[in-house]
């Protein structure tokens, strides 16, 4: 493939990764980036591609990330064992 028609395929795949994420995101309140983060890390996104989907940078998302399952992990410890 010459580089002007991949590089038109790519221009074509990260406007339809926006569309979908765009249909993603649609039923997730607009300030809860946290939730549209890890959505979009669900579905396999990049953190390079989260932050342009969601105009933030990459190490943002990444903390974030981090941040969240570091809470998910300490709410583990704290569920009573059911016996």
């Amino acid at each position: 493939m010459p580089p002007s028609e991949l590089s038109e395929f790519k221009e074509s795949l990260e406007r339809i990764a926006k569309i979908l994420a765009g249909l993603l995101l649609r039923d997730i309140e607009e300030g809860d980036q946290r939730q549209k983060i890890m959505r979009l890390k669900q579905c396999g996104f990049e953190n390079t591609e989260i932050a342009k989907m969601l105009g933030t940078t990459p190490n943002t998302v990444g903390v974030t990330l981090h941040a969240m399952k570091k809470s998910k992990k300490k709410s583990k410890k704290n569920v009573p064992n059911r016996r």
